[in-house]
């Protein structure tokens, strides 16, 4: 299995167990780091449920585009629109990482630690590409 299909088992699991891990991602991320907090004190949580459903899909996504080039134009928008740092986002990704890992606890398997990490590198990656 490659290191998508690792991270979408896992996500699989979270979905059987009919866990919403949205509120939790989102008090990790503000921890650790406060300026994302700032900058996104505006967002509801349903814009924050639409957001982290977005990023799933990326993570799952082997190519790392998605439809059109979506991670390209969402850094890009975020980047020069709401002064979202590039750091921030290694926070995000792996506020969503230890969430869905502290979620499924026994059930998570070596091969879901690697390929998460596997995938948070290919995006951090394929960020530092981006102007």
């Amino acid at each position: 299995m490659s290191a998508a299909e690792h991270v979408t088992d896992s996500l699989n699991k979270i979905a059987e167990l009919d866990l919403d891990l949205t509120q939790t991602i989102y008090q990790q991320y503000f921890t650790r780091c406060p300026a994302a907090s700032e900058l996104m004190h505006y967002s509801d949580p349903h814009m924050r449920g639409r957001m982290l459903e977005q990023t799933f899909g990326l993570i799952m996504d082997p190519s790392l585009q998605g439809e059109d080039q979506y991670f390209r134009w969402e850094v890009g928008n975020h980047l020069m629109g709401y002064g979202v740092s590039k750091d921030m986002y290694a926070d995000y990704l792996e506020s969503i990482r230890d969430c869905v890992k502290g979620a499924l606890r026994e059930a998570w398997q070596p091969q879901h630690e690697s390929g998460w990490q596997l995938r948070i590198q290919s995006l951090l990656d394929e960020l530092a590409l981006l102007n």
